[in-house]
């Protein structure tokens, strides 16, 4: 992982970007930056489906209506 094996999140303040003092500054932001974008990537597509399989009843059937 690129983040030393520890969870983490995205962040959120960027200090002299995004405001005044952040929680991280530019530099340290631009060196781990594709990374973690590269780390999110696949969350909004989970996000997604946990969504889709809370609100469904069939799942498979509504999935099988959709591919025919």
């Amino acid at each position: 992982m690129a983040n030393g094996g520890r969870d983490s999140c995205l962040l959120a303040d960027i200090s002299g970007v995004s405001c005044a003092q952040g929680e991280v500054s530019a530099a340290v932001f631009e060196k781990y930056r594709i990374a973690t974008y590269r780390e999110a990537s696949f969350k909004p597509f989970v996000i997604a489906a946990m969504i889709f399989l809370a609100r469904v009843k069939s799942p498979l059937a509504v999935l099988g209506k959709r591919i025919k």
